[in-house]
């Protein structure tokens, strides 16, 4: 059956390469018109920043750009999706919306649902389809591993290379953005400084594939353990969690990249190559982590509900103080915590830090400065040019210690610099006030205050002890086994072949 007309709904998944919903249009259908719908809703939410804005415009010019090659272009319209839909639909009728599958914020998950709700009025076929290995309705946790194993393994798609079909019909002209107009930042509300413009990733179908053969054939060696440093992370990581979450390439083409690659290291070090060893270690992890990206954002689709709740129940009676004055300090990066201000300041800037140090920034928010995890939320979102909503609300809680079934983790700012900073270097980069002292100086700045720089705004050691008897209250209430019981139930990860029992070794909660 002919389908005349279909629309392709760009949402986040700005490429061509491995693209199911683009390709699945361009099969089915006799015209597609591949729309972007630039939604106000998005731009005034709370998690909002000029990172996520930046990405947008630079992603989606650069998408522009691949079809204007092929003398096609993008619909771009700004307005909100069903009203824009509406509008299209009485100038010109479509038979089908192709879009992905979009694991997003209630807002998101919102506007999805009344596009499924609209498309059933019209008698309009709405196809959604994953770009990621999280799986809706998702009833086994225990086979999550093998249906990612199987969407990780099925061949990425090539990117089309005609798109003749691609077409916007001559009824819409003058609702959507002219050929030779750009998506600007400050047209829409937003600016970046210029030490941000130099310093934030730049986020295309065309850096994520320039940023990928970077790391697998150059930076990727020091990964591991390189990862940890908040200096040595901008290089050593893999930096593609920008494009992953924005869509400019996919976690299955990264995966099967990074498995190619692991081949060719294979026989590199049959043929005696000294660092092949090395090289093949730091990508296995890699991989891990891949498969680390999914598993959290499963939560998510999971328990939409955890972007207003705990995941464990019984944590919604943890008791915070919630200080305006602390949050403020938190948020600007003057607590008197060196290595908690350097990563403030640093993410103001950037909009990066690594995995380690957004854990600490959460732990002492939660743990030392005694603000709830739903206060972070969208400070935190709004500092990550790599914001992806199912990642950051799941560490977001789980550094948090609010789902409870990992081990609650108390950060010590001061240990992180002895491990990851001796030398101040990186607390110096981003303090400004700290430059002039030493290393000793500035790690000993929390038991004897140095001049020029805040004093630490709480004592740490007291604070984590009163968080940490707040927590141990929660687990101590009847009933609580039982609910952490079901948390893992539905959140826990699964391995795939049961592990012989290891003696257990108590962890300390601080690190």
């Amino acid at each position: 059956m002919s389908i005349p007309l279909a629309i392709y709904w760009i949402k986040r998944d700005f490429r061509l390469h491995d693209n199911p919903a683009l390709t699945q249009a361009l099969q089915e259908c006799d015209n597609v018109v591949p729309l972007y719908i630039l939604e106000p809703s998005f731009l005034t939410a709370p998690e909002t920043s000029a990172f996520h804005v930046h990405a947008v415009t630079d992603a989606l010019h650069d998408l522009r750009k691949k079809f204007q090659k092929q003398k096609k272009d993008v619909a771009v319209i700004r307005g909100a999706v069903i009203s824009t839909l509406e509008l299209l639909y009485k100038k010109k009728k479509f038979q089908k919306i192709y879009a992905h599958e979009e694991i997003g914020v209630e807002r998101t998950f919102a506007r999805d649902r009344a596009v499924i709700d609209w498309c059933k009025h019209k008698n309009i076929d709405f196809i959604e389809l994953p770009q990621t290995g999280v799986f809706r309705r998702l009833t086994d946790r225990n086979k999550r591993h093998l249906d990612w194993k199987k969407f990780m393994l099925t061949a990425a798609l090539p990117a089309p290379t005609n798109l003749e079909k691609c077409t916007i019909p001559k009824e819409w002209k003058g609702l959507y953005l002219p050929k030779r107009k750009s998506v600007k930042l400050d047209d829409l509300g937003f600016k970046l400084t210029a030490e941000q413009k130099k310093q934030v990733q730049s986020v295309s179908e065309t850096a994520a594939h320039k940023t990928m053969n970077s790391f697998l054939t150059e930076r990727g060696l020091a990964y591991r353990g390189g990862i940890s440093s908040p200096l040595t992370a901008f290089t050593a990581g893999s930096r593609m969690s920008v494009h992953l979450a924005w869509g400019t390439t996919t976690g299955r083409t990264l995966y099967q990249k990074t498995q190619a690659r692991i081949e060719e290291l294979k026989i590199l070090k049959a043929a005696g190559d000294p660092n092949a060893g090395k090289w093949s270690m730091s990508l296995r992890s890699f991989l891990s982590r891949l498969h680390w990206r999914d598993h959290f954002i499963q939560r998510l689709e999971s328990d939409p509900s955890m972007e207003f709740r705990a995941l464990n129940p019984a944590y919604e009676d943890l008791e915070y103080d919630n200080n305006p004055k602390f949050l403020e300090a938190w948020k600007t990066g003057q607590t008197g915590y060196p290595m908690v201000d350097a990563c403030i300041r640093c993410l103001q800037t950037t909009g990066f830090v690594n995995f380690r140090m957004r854990a600490m920034l959460t732990s002492f928010g939660c743990h030392t400065l005694h603000l709830s995890w739903k206060l972070l939320d969208h400070p935190m979102a709004k500092l990550y040019t790599d914001y992806e909503p199912g990642i950051h609300l799941s560490q977001l809680q789980m550094q948090a210690g609010v789902v409870g079934i990992n081990t609650l983790r108390i950060y010590s700012p001061t240990k992180q610099i002895i491990d990851h900073d001796p030398d101040t270097i990186f607390v110096k980069q981003w303090v400004a006030e700290l430059r002039k002292h030493t290393p000793e100086d500035i790690i000993g700045h929390e038991e004897n205050p140095v001049k020029g720089y805040a004093p630490p705004m709480v004592e740490r050691k007291e604070a984590n002890k009163e968080m940490r008897q707040r927590y141990f209250g929660i687990r101590k209430k009847e009933g609580y086994r039982k609910i952490a019981a079901k948390v893992y139930e539905k959140h826990g990860s699964r391995r795939m072949k049961p592990k012989k029992k290891k003696k257990t070794v108590s962890k300390k909660t601080t690190s």
